[in-house]
């Protein structure tokens, strides 16, 4: 498995905080979650196992933060004061030196641009924090545009279209995978 020498920190993106659940967040990751519900069924494959209670949740959380500890894997929330508005992660797939960022937002901030502000603050924290790290990687199915545009906007390279078993209901198959490399 791969580790990571350093933890990301948390991240103020305008009146955004980017930062590892904690388990008193458990209620409003739930609250988010729940409401989004239906917006996100077409497109998150871990939507199947919803709705969790908040125990359910703490554990969940629990694991995300032992994954942490043992710099393995980065879930974030992204935080307007207390309220979850979405979701996020620096992930470790794929080559030794890429990490891939995966995202999610709340039904009631869609259309502010979050994943891209967001998406845009990982990717440079990625290549501040690990010098290993040359490549940043956003992977979406052609079905969902809206996740689509936030690589486009982001400069990122649409450098590979392939199959693959669709794994929510909206997805076509049809995998996309859009990198940016690290300036020279």
């Amino acid at each position: 498995m791969r580790q990571m020498p350093v933890a990301p920190v948390p991240l103020q993106v305008g009146e955004y905080i980017v930062r590892k659940y904690e388990q008193s967040d458990a209620v409003a990751l739930v609250t988010a979650v729940t409401e989004s519900y239906e917006h996100l069924r077409p497109w998150m494959p871990w939507i199947k196992f919803e709705p969790q209670s908040v125990t359910q949740r703490e554990a969940l959380i629990k694991t995300w933060n032992e994954a942490w500890e043992d710099r393995t894997e980065f879930v974030m929330g992204i935080f307007l004061g207390d309220q979850v508005v979405g979701g996020t992660g620096l992930h470790l797939r794929g080559d030794v030196n890429t990490v891939e960022i995966g995202y999610w937002i709340h039904v009631d901030y869609i259309g502010k641009r979050i994943a891209t502000r967001m998406s845009r603050a990982l990717t440079e924290t990625a290549f501040a924090i690990w010098p290993e790290i040359d490549t940043v990687v956003i992977v979406h199915d052609e079905a969902n545009i809206a996740s689509g545009k936030v690589p486009a906007r982001l400069g990122f390279e649409h450098v590979f279209t392939g199959q693959r078993e669709p794994e929510a209901p909206g997805e076509s198959g049809v995998m996309y995978r859009w990198e940016k490399k690290r300036a020279n």
